[in-house]
């Protein structure tokens, strides 16, 4: 708006030049009307100062108008410089956050994943161990160790439940009748699960599976 009342003002004054200039020239009476001039050629020329002097004054009144318009093109260029600038820069404001965004969402996902794989890593190896100290090799142990997030050799009714949650209920092939309940694991009910506990029940899962299996 700033720039746009500047470019008024400009145009007025040197309308208004101009027209002072054609006043003061005996073109223009203020009027409306073109002043008084003698019907003889060689007065007319008189008055005017001579062809030099018209001569002069044309030449003053275009380098007016070329002046300014020599000055809206510039201030037009600007204008639009400055647009295009602006445009460019909210543009590469836009596309720095989605790209920052996507970063950190990358970078999450990666830890996550590392996270992970050591849970799975670390429940492996437990696993091993637990198999070269005598458990059965028909019971998987992994289970337990990657429900036991916290490393006590004990599974929590928290740990118990987010285990089932994030890992066996959409696990592939799975029904909902084979999900393990939390009762059928604490045997002394004493609010966790014991690496014991969770191998005889474990035991009695596999007899059960045998049992179906020679009846069918």
């Amino acid at each position: 708006m700033n720039i746009l009342r500047t470019l008024l003002i400009l145009a007025s004054t040197i309308w208004a030049s101009l027209a002072s200039d054609y006043a003061d020239d005996g073109n223009w009476d203020g009027g409306g009307g073109y002043g008084s001039y003698d019907d003889s050629m060689g007065d007319y020329f008189d008055k005017a100062g001579g062809g030099g002097a018209i001569a002069a004054a044309g030449g003053n009144h275009l380098m007016k108008i070329a002046s300014g318009a020599s000055l809206g093109w510039f201030l037009g260029a600007k204008i639009h410089s400055r647009r295009a600038a602006n445009k460019l820069k909210k543009k590469h404001s836009k596309e720095r956050a989605a790209f920052v965004q996507l970063y950190r969402e990358q970078v999450g996902a990666l830890q996550e994943f590392n996270k992970e794989s050591s849970r799975i890593i670390r429940a492996m190896e437990s696993s091993i161990i637990a198999r070269n100290n005598g458990v059965p090799a028909e019971i998987d142990t992994v289970p337990f160790f990657m429900a036991d997030t916290d490393g006590s050799k004990k599974i929590s009714k928290a740990e118990f439940d987010r285990y089932v949650r994030e890992y066996l209920v959409n696990y592939p092939g799975l029904r909902p009748e084979d999900i393990p309940r939390w009762e059928s694991f604490d045997h002394d009910h004493s609010g966790s699960i014991t690496f014991d506990e969770y191998n005889q029940q474990m035991m009695k899962e596999i007899r059960k599976a045998q049992y179906r299996a020679a009846k069918t």
